[in-house]
């Protein structure tokens, strides 16, 4: 009977024990501000932090943007100030109604003179914090502050920060001049023998008109958000800017070319013949010479001809080699400009360090307190081949044949 009673009491026990938990940091949703987007600025004045908060304002994403006295943006964005970041966000307490919640934060963009000033003690926040993930994107705005970046309304997406986001996966799928880059990768950039890559935003246009609701009242918007180039730090400082062959020469190295379009020459015309790349590959190999290491980079692509603007015959297999060749040398030079841009800068975003640490460990540990002076001056040696796979529908251009009429003519 006594064993009864007591396993009855423990039966009863666990009932009660299970009915009274609950989460006792559970928090309402009502009561929650869902920030999206934060932008981050360095005050010239008090070398405090301003801080802004892209908040979704819930109403007005399920209704869309609407005229007349009812809600018009689908965000709203809010400001603080603090010598810390999690103080800015305290701060910024006294005009939010509601908690600012970071669990979907999407991105963070670092304004261009808080990126001068250096990004070292940005992201210890987001490391310690439960809320916002270090697979958030980052940026840094292009010659303007964070705050005008996320402020800005755009089309076709209502949330200005799911239109950032958008804009970054498609221009690194179809142009590969840049490449999703988290908090993650940058903190790993800071901490270890390179340094970190992150990609530049800007604004163009009115700033001012950018924020109102006109702004995606019309074809032609008096403001925008576009993607351009990649900014490059030394010491967690920003040091330039790569831009074009620089920006895509990078991709290439780093193994992260999706597809782009590489323009080649015709006898008679320059950038008539269009080749979209459709596979890449890149290998990075350590030699060992004289107790200096040299890079070797090897790339190899295919691509389909996407275009042709000038009378070649593409049945001939030697036209087929020339174009090869051709795309093969713009490639090589687009890489080792990307490789001059960190040898100039002496900024080894591309990794090459930590290939010569994985590649010979010894070597490195004698070599790595001068790495900075020896990666500037290290030989690079760069090996591209090129395929292309498809001509497309026509192996001759219209023009050649239209050239053909004119002289029966």
């Amino acid at each position: 009977m006594k064993a009864k009673r007591v396993m009855l009491c423990l039966f009863l026990l666990g009932i009660i024990t299970i009915s009274l938990t609950g989460c006792w940091n559970a928090r309402e949703l009502r009561n929650l501000a869902f920030v999206l987007a934060m932008g981050i600025d360095r005050s010239p004045k008090t070398n405090e932090y301003k801080v802004s908060f892209q908040v979704v304002i819930p109403g007005s994403v399920a209704t869309g943007i609407t005229g007349g006295g009812g809600i018009t943006t689908p965000v709203a964005v809010y400001t603080g100030k603090g010598n810390t970041l999690f103080s800015a966000i305290r701060n910024a307490s006294k005009k939010v109604p509601r908690q600012l919640f970071f669990a979907h934060l999407q991105l963070v963009v670092i304004g261009e003179e808080l990126a001068k000033h250096g990004i070292q003690d940005l992201f210890d926040f987001f490391e310690r914090s439960k809320e916002p993930r270090l697979t958030t994107m980052v940026l840094v705005a292009r010659g303007s502050e964070a705050k005008p970046i996320i402020s800005t309304l755009t089309t076709l997406e209502k949330i200005p920060a799911n239109s950032i986001t958008g804009k970054i996966k498609m221009s690194s799928i179809l142009l590969s001049e840049n490449f999703r880059i988290e908090i993650y990768e940058v903190l790993r950039g800071l901490v270890n023998q390179g340094e970190p890559l992150i990609n530049g935003v800007k604004l163009t246009g009115d700033p001012d008109k950018g924020m109102v609701k006109s702004n995606v009242e019309q074809t032609i918007r008096a403001a925008d958000v576009i993607i351009q180039g990649m900014a490059i730090f030394k010491n967690g400082k920003l040091k330039g800017w790569l831009d074009n062959g620089e920006a895509r020469g990078t991709t290439w190295i780093l193994n992260k070319m999706k597809s782009t379009i590489v323009e080649l020459d015709c006898k008679k015309k320059k950038n008539s013949i269009g080749v979209e790349i459709i596979r890449s590959l890149t290998e990075l190999h350590v030699e060992t010479k004289n107790g200096e290491p040299i890079i070797h980079i090897h790339v190899k692509e295919e691509g389909n001809l996407s275009e042709v603007q000038c009378p070649i015959d593409l049945s001939s297999v030697s036209v087929i080699g020339d174009l090869e060749n051709e795309w093969e040398i713009k490639t090589e030079s687009e890489v080792m400009s990307a490789v001059k841009a960190a040898q100039n800068e002496k900024s080894d975003f591309l990794g090459f360090g930590d290939a010569v640490n994985r590649a010979n460990p010894k070597l490195w540990e004698k070599i790595k307190k001068d790495w900075s002076e020896k990666f500037s001056t290290c030989e690079v040696d760069v090996k591209v081949d090129a395929y292309i796979r498809r001509s497309g529908m026509r192996l001759k251009p219209y023009m050649s044949e239209q050239q053909q009429k004119e002289k029966r003519q």
